[in-house]
């Protein structure tokens, strides 16, 4: 279906009228963690398929202090999906005494046509819609009538981004310095951030890693796994691992298809698209009292030639009769079940992003107790941190949940620990 777009598009420099205030209202860990509650909202074609219609990541290319946030949305048959942020609370609480919502974007030189909306991308939330021509930072600044319908809610509850359906795609774009504004009017600052931003646009970005093995330690303990995927035999693999196994963040995934986008779905898909005849068998506990609890019946059910333990943290306000020495000793029961079973275990440790919560960081220690044991172990917290600070919203969907993105990712870490380079 066509969608017939009647552009609003407001550049903050274009304009006169009064000067707008410094940056005053920031949405909640859009600057600490730029990506951070970030959901992909696409078709259901898009997710049978496996295919991720739109990506982001920080980048230090920018106009403000925190990196800036590129989305790209890949080429496909079907309508663009969109990327909508949404916090645990309200993107901002109140838009009383605003007069609209500002930001800078940088495009990718094409005649396309961006999208930002308030709400969760229904056809009934307001949008409002804005140029990509422009290879330069420009400020937009949009009144809340420049919206496409009535904004009536008393603050921002969620904002989503995207491209209209006329767009070419592939397609990408920058957003930094999201703020409500007092005015729509060019700013005294407008002249210094492009400056910062031009300077930013030579700052060399920050990859991904290619090479995943120095987040992987005791390699040489899993020969045996990695004989029998070079020789493409069959390989039974057990994962215990807690919610983030389970995907507790990944509300937006249809339920049919979320084990194709979990750690542990992808792992399987990549042995079999190998040519191993791969069984991964998942069991979702709390934490590693629970999964020591269940480890011997399952490996003896499953027949696993490798373990993969991954924890987290513990979830919020769990008893703390749980902690510490406890979960340790868990750690070690583990690890005993799967010696007398003749598995090979694989430790696998993702911690939190630091929030005003506290945690119990069961990634930590179950690191250091494979560690202590010789077992093998990848540290996704290492590799989550390898672009540098605050990039690591564009694998996490909350502080304790990974998202599309990091998922895929840390079944890559996966692969490179029981595949020959």
């Amino acid at each position: 279906m066509v969608t017939r777009v009647t552009l609003s598009v407001v550049f903050g420099l274009a304009l006169s009228g009064s000067t707008a205030l410094a940056q005053e209202t920031n949405f909640r860990s859009w600057q600490d963690f730029p990506g951070l509650n970030f959901y992909l909202v696409q078709q259901a074609e898009s997710w049978e398929a496996g295919a991720l219609s739109v990506e982001w990541r920080p980048v230090r290319d920018r106009v403000s202090i925190e990196p800036a946030l590129r989305l790209d949305f890949a080429a496909g048959p079907v309508s663009p999906g969109l990327a909508l942020y949404r916090p645990a609370g309200p993107a901002a609480a109140s838009r009383a005494g605003y007069a609209g919502l500002g930001f800078w974007v940088k495009g990718d030189g094409s005649p396309g046509v961006g999208v930002v909306g308030i709400g969760e991308g229904r056809s009934v939330d307001p949008r409002a819609y804005f140029f990509l021509r422009n290879k330069t930072w420009q400020p937009v600044r949009l009144r809340w009538s420049d919206f496409d319908m009535p904004v009536v809610t008393p603050g921002i509850p969620s904002l989503f981004f995207s491209v209209t359906n006329e767009t070419k795609r592939p397609a990408s774009y920058l957003v930094n310095r999201m703020e409500l504004v007092r005015s729509v009017g060019p700013s005294a600052e407008d002249a210094a951030l492009a400056e910062a931003g031009a300077k930013a646009a030579k700052l060399p970005d920050a990859a991904r890693p290619e090479d995943l093995s120095a987040f992987v330690t005791g390699r040489e303990k899993l020969a045996r796994t990695r004989a029998l995927v070079a020789a493409k035999k069959p390989l039974a693999v057990l994962v215990i691992g807690d919610g983030l196994a389970q995907g507790a963040g990944l509300w937006n995934v249809p339920a049919g298809v979320r084990g194709r986008i979990l750690f542990w779905g992808v792992l399987e898909q990549e042995l079999k698209r190998r040519g191993v005849d791969a069984t991964v068998t998942p069991v979702f506990v709390e934490n590693a009292v629970e999964g020591a609890s269940r480890m011997d019946v399952m490996l003896a059910r499953t027949k696993a030639d490798l373990a993969v333990i991954e924890m987290s943290a513990l979830p919020l306000g769990r008893d703390a009769a749980v902690l510490g020495v406890t979960l340790r000793e868990a750690e070690r029961r583990m690890f005993e079940s799967c010696r007398r079973a003749g598995a090979e275990v694989l430790a696998v440790g993702v911690a939190t992003l630091p929030d005003r919560f506290r945690r119990t960081d069961e990634a930590g220690l179950l690191l250091e107790e494979a560690a202590r044991a010789g077992l093998a172990a990848a540290d996704f917290t290492r590799l989550g941190e390898a672009r540098g600070k605050g990039f690591q919203g564009e694998y996490y969907a909350t502080a304790d949940q990974l998202n599309c993105q990091g998922h895929l990712f840390l079944a890559k870490l996966l692969l490179s620990a029981i595949t020959n380079p």
